[in-house]
């Protein structure tokens, strides 16, 4: 099954990702019978910040947005690769302006404001990068999963369990 058709994208970072985000959020959304495409900078052998290998569907700079019902960043130490990263910042234009569901976890977010998408926008993310979202316009409440309109992110490592299940809820309503 998929959400109106198409599946969810996630975009993995090529290292370094939080392992118990993308797995939570993956099962989550499987479990509901919702497809996921992942997409990362590598063809092969993503790895995460436990050392497990994810093979990814497609290179990101194959993703065509319009595909998709809705975007996920998994988040660790390796999602800053997405603050600087001009696909990931176009495919999260392109979802944002057809009103879909954007959702980053942990250190992700930072990506959403480097593409413009926080300003005046609630959200939360990792302790380490609450200066940089609120550079970006973003009201910082620190909680553990915060959702305004479209945006949905998620405080990290300890909010995965909620994050996955608000990206039900979230992927449920599209």
């Amino acid at each position: 099954m998929s959400v109106n058709g198409r599946a969810v994208l996630f975009l993995l970072p090529a290292t370094a990702y939080r392992q118990e985000e993308y797995e939570a959020s993956r099962e989550a959304l499987e479990k509901k019978g919702v497809k996921i495409i992942v997409a990362s900078t590598v063809a092969s052998n993503a790895k995460g910040s436990n050392g497990g290998l994810v093979n990814p569907d497609l290179l990101i700079d194959a993703v065509k947005p319009e595909e998709y019902a809705g975007v996920v960043l998994i988040g660790g130490h390796g999602a800053s690769q997405f603050w600087h990263d001009s696909k990931t910042h176009e495919i999260l234009r392109a979802h944002h302006r057809d009103g879909k569901t954007i959702a980053a976890i942990d250190r992700a977010p930072v990506a959403l404001g480097v593409a413009g998408l926080l300003k005046g926008k609630k959200v939360t993310g990792h302790i380490s990068i609450f200066e940089k979202l609120i550079n970006y316009g973003a009201d910082y409440t620190g909680l553990k999963v915060e959702r305004d309109g479209n945006i949905l992110t998620g405080e990290g490592a300890y909010a995965t369990t909620l994050f996955a299940e608000e990206l039900v809820k979230a992927f449920s309503k599209n």
